[in-house]
């Protein structure tokens, strides 16, 4: 959605390192949760096309829900058959929403507090450090552990996650466990204990995530940010990090915590929404019962300084472990849903989002002066945002010639308005991308949560999208002229750290006191939410459109492609894929990234048509199209809405059968992808992914990562690129996938229209097979300011290999948060030695290994190491009791449940079972063997696959090598 893009940025790199430590408590399987305690408040501008409604004001004939109504009965505002909207009186707000996917539910309960409403505390992280006390604590009413096994219970996934303005936690199960995930979750906001045992040892677990945020180059540039952006305004809280500062952080007391958390974790500063295949009036009057005997609270009066009314124009430099500097500039914004807010996020869509964008094109495409660019808006409820642009300078380009190309463009902004075509591109991107959202619980639920806190309105997403549309060119250009003048921008770089300077390390300024100058009072209560809440349903649509789902057809052409239709009508739209065997393992040894090279080009023309016209054609559709290679597959994304998709799945069929491999895009695109090699190491999960395949794979076209060598992308020509492109192209090794609101028969005769003339291939792809990996140590230097282990034991199975089930049974016995065997000996026994921490199988087409990875700190690194090879030992010594081993099961089944919620989820399934030999489309074969395993079975799978490892530690600081050693030798006493 080209909306405040600065929400992509910021995930992006966190994305990576979610799918790493899936199932820890930093990045659940949903995402990087908890490390959004560094980002920007993301939120979409507001669903009306002008003023909000003041929160005194009610519509005519309502009920006076914003005043003092604690002796009052609930009132239902909104009883549809698929939601149910509620407020208690006091004044807390509960939604349950219907969302029948797939059999699985997400709890949410959002507060509205976060570093922004810290108060006396600013820059100490308290929200931050309380979120990881009540997310799965004791509580009055239960130990952590009892909470832990009902959690585990329930195979369920939970998380929190603070950012400036909430917290906000959620637990995600199957539809059988709502009631239980909903009164555990209102026991933990309730009745927490803040023990001090728990106190001290997430106190431990934050100094990790300390250092891990020292070393990540995103959390730096954002912090700097923070920084620049309220530098007139040094005492406004949006300058200091959601974290806090570390010397602060170590001052909160027990009982500070304990003040701030009966102080701001009220009913009538909390939205609770459940979302799920639930029935709404069964759950509300749960909800209902749980919270109405509450009372309201006393919020505290929050006053924010007030900015200078001209913003001063700032430059700040940090330096972080990167190779390639990044920049951005940047305007001070508007609140959300003000004068120009809407017509600046499609300035920025016209901007700088999409391949066919004014700076793609002229910066990236034209001039090379960057490897990446992107503009964005950012606004909130609570002040004045900002608008920017963010650029990667190509190698050899000056930071100020990239920057003064940028300001050049945006001086054509202010100049002129923006074309009919672009500004219909735009808006047809906004609509498409409101129209695709909320295809899971979890997105619902967390939608309809953060819409409520900041507008409202539990629909203002297609209410945005329709006012979008009255958006004019001169609205665009006045706004422009307005918010974004030429010469008031500042400007934050990121440099690569060197002998001369450090890693920055953020620390506190030297004044955080409270100033006494002009200030705006700010109010928490949900009377403002309650009343807009009430202006909104009074204008909704009382309607909502049934959901309807078959199961999944298949076929082969005549030339072996099979083709998989799906027919669903969650959302009107459409998601479609093609995958074929290959991918890194495609590439020759010493050729690796190939094979990404090539695919990274069939998009950059085709069948006569040019990189800038496909981009064209795809975002005037609001289409996507992404071509990529993976570790086993090479593969095509595409989404559509509904009426679009035989016009996207033409020009698809021309990107992959038709691909030009035109040199002079080869010039453009080579740049950026040796780019893309270097980024890998700025975060130090992704140098240590890196580097931990290079010492497991040896000379296996797995040593590398999919994006390669960058000696081997440097040397390639676009003829090498096309050879090695249509050398794989094979229909017999590839399968489409059509999943969405379409006729299957409708999908069928067009894919036989369109594909039929693909080449068959010749004998089927055989992939290389590893070796055994040669077990042992490897400890590597690293220029983070971190300390972390990856283990890999094997060689594991294929996707296809029966033992698959016992793995992902053992992956949940061992990982799973927060009741894992893993989690609890490094997290959850004090001291909290580790911030991430995870394990899980990785396998594909071929074997390949069961992992553990965590950071800790050099001085503990073989206290961590020895706990973790206990509990592998346990795993292969200790049958697993009976709880246990269910709840294992359950985790393995929710989890399979939940990535079958969208449609690009479930295409990918779909198409990647079909080519690693798994026939089992509903999954019933994977819950047979699940329910199959036995005590035994699982000991005899970790007595087969936990040994041999491979320990590879990348550190700043000295470790004990001699007791690593000692460990893997089995020479270490076992810790208790």
């Amino acid at each position: 959605m080209p909306i405040h893009a600065l929400r992509r940025w910021v995930l992006a790199g966190l994305l990576l390192v979610g799918v790493l430590f899936s199932g820890s408590l930093g990045w659940g399987a949903a995402g990087p949760v908890a490390a959004a305690a560094e980002s920007p408040q993301h939120v979409l501008p507001s669903a009306e096309p002008v003023a909000m409604p003041e929160a005194q004001a009610e519509p005519a004939g309502s009920i006076d829900l914003a005043g003092d109504l604690e002796a009052a009965s609930p009132v239902t505002l909104q009883e549809r058959d698929d939601r149910v909207i509620r407020v208690l009186p006091n004044r807390m707000v509960l939604v349950a929403q219907r969302v029948p996917v797939a059999p699985v539910v997400s709890v949410h309960l959002w507060v509205k507090t976060g570093s922004l409403y810290e108060q006396e505390h600013m820059g100490a992280g308290l929200s931050h450090f309380l979120e990881h006390l009540l997310s799965g604590g004791t509580t009055t009413t239960r130990p952590e552990a009892e909470s832990n096994g009902i959690l585990a219970s329930m195979g369920a996934q939970t998380n929190a996650a603070t950012s400036l303005d909430t917290v906000r936690y959620f637990i995600n199960t199957t539809r059988d466990h709502t009631e239980t995930a909903v009164a555990v979750m209102s026991d933990w906001i309730q009745n927490s204990a803040v023990l001090q045992s728990e106190y001290e040892r997430e106190r431990d677990v934050i100094q990790r995530e300390f250092s891990m945020g020292r070393g990540d180059p995103n959390r730096i540039f954002w912090k700097t940010t923070q920084k620049a952006r309220f530098a007139g305004t040094p005492n406004h809280p949006g300058a200091h990090p959601t974290i806090g500062y570390l010397d602060d952080f170590m001052t909160i007391t027990r009982e500070e915590l304990e003040g701030f958390y009966r102080r701001m974790y009220v009913p009538n500063n909390m939205v609770m929404v459940v979302a799920g295949d639930i029935d709404p009036q069964r759950v509300v009057a749960q909800m209902t019962e749980l919270w109405r005997d509450v009372p309201p609270g006393q919020l505290p009066e929050l006053k924010f300084p007030v900015e200078p009314e001209v913003p001063p124009v700032v430059e700040e430099t940090a330096f972080a472990d990167i190779r390639t500097p990044r920049a951005r500039v940047f305007w001070r914004g508007v609140t959300l849903g003000s004068e120009h807010d809407f017509a600046l996020d499609l300035a920025a869509s016209i901007l700088g989002q999409g391949e066919s964008s004014r700076l793609v094109q002229s910066l990236r495409e034209r001039q090379k002066l960057v490897t990446s660019v992107d503009a964005y808006n950012f606004s909130a409820t609570w002040g004045e945002g900002f608008f920017g642009i963010d650029f990667q300078p190509a190698e050899g380009v000056g930071i100020e010639s990239a920057r003064d190309a940028a300001l050049a463009e945006l001086a054509e902004l202010r100049d002129a308005p923006v074309t009919e075509e672009e500004l219909a591109r735009a808006k047809r991107k906004v609509l498409a991308g409101v129209l695709k959202t909320g295809q899971s619980a979890e997105a619902v639920a967390g939608r309809i949560a953060a819409d409520l806190i900041s507008t409202g309105d539990p629909d203002y997403l297609r209410r945005y999208a329709d006012a979008i549309q009255h958006v004019t060119a001169e609205d665009i250009q006045a706004a422009v002229n307005a918010v974004v003048p030429e010469g008031g921008f500042s400007t934050v770089v990121l440099q690569p750290a060197d002998e001369t300077h450090a890693v920055s390390t953020m620390d506190r300024p030297a004044d955080l006191a409270v100033d006494d100058g002009p200030a705006t009072g700010f109010d928490l209560d949900n009377r403002r939410v309650i009343g807009q809440l009430q202006a909104a349903l009074a204008d909704a649509d009382a309607s909502a459109t049934p959901i309807e789902t078959d199961a999944p057809q298949v076929r082969t052409l005549g030339n072996g492609l099979t083709v998989i239709v799906k027919r669903s009508t969650v959302v009107p739209a459409v998601a479609m894929q093609m995958y074929t065997l290959g991918g890194l393992l495609a590439d020759e040894p010493g050729g690796e990234g190939l094979g990404n090279a090539a695919m990274s080009m069939i998009d950059r023309g085709a069948a006569g048509l040019t990189a800038p016209q496909l981009a064209a054609m795809i975002e005037d559709l609001g289409a996507t199209l992404a071509p990529a290679a993976a570790n086993n597959t090479n593969y095509l994304t595409a989404t559509a809405l509904r009426e679009d998709w035989p016009a996207v799945l033409a020009i698809l069929a021309d990107v992959v059968l038709r691909p030009d491999f035109p040199e002079k895009e080869w010039q453009r695109l080579q740049p950026r992808l040796l780019a893309a090699i270097d980024r890998q190491d700025d975060r130090w999960s992704g140098e240590l992914r890196r580097r931990f395949r290079a010492a497991y794979f040896g000379d296996h076209p797995w040593s590398a990562t999919t994006l390669g060598r960058r000696a081997v992308v440097e040397a390639a020509t676009a003829e090498d690129l096309k050879a090695a492109y249509f050398d794989r192209l094979a229909a017999k090794d590839t399968v489409l996938v059509v999943v969405g609101d379409v006729e299957p028969s409708a999908v069928f005769a067009v894919a036989e229209s369109m594909f039929g003339d693909m080449p068959a291939g010749d004998a089927p792809f055989a992939p290389p097979v590893p070796s055994p990996p040669s077990p042992g140590l490897h400890v590597l230097e690293t220029g983070k300011p971190v300390t972390a282990v990856q283990i890999g034991f094997g060689p594991g199975v294929a996707r296809d290999h029966p033992d698959y089930a016992g793995l992902a049974v053992l992956s949940r016995v061992i990982s799973t948060f927060p009741s894992g065997w893993l989690v609890q000996a490094l997290r959850g026994e004090g001291p909290g030695l580790v911030y991430a921490v995870s394990a899980g199988n990785v396998s594909g087409k071929i074997p390949g290994y069961f992992t553990a990875v965590f950071n800790t700190a050099a001085d503990t690194a073989d206290l961590a190491l020895q706990r973790t090879m206990d509990v592998m030992e346990r795993a292969r010594t200790e049958p697993a009791d009976a709880a246990t081993l269910a709840a294992a099961k359950a985790k393995v089944l929710a989890d399979e449940f939940r990535a079958k919620q969208t449609n690009a989820s479930l295409a990918q399934g779909l198409a990647l079972d079909r080519l690693y030999g798994v026939d089992d489309p509903e999954g019933a074969a994977l819950v047979a063997a699940v329910d199959a395993i036995t005590p035994e079975e699982l000991m005899r799978v970790a007595q087969t696959y936990l040994v041999d490892p491979v320990v590879v530690v990348i550190t700043q600081d000295p470790v004990d090598e001699d007791a690593l050693r000692a460990i893997l030798d089995g020479d270490a006493p076992a810790t208790q």
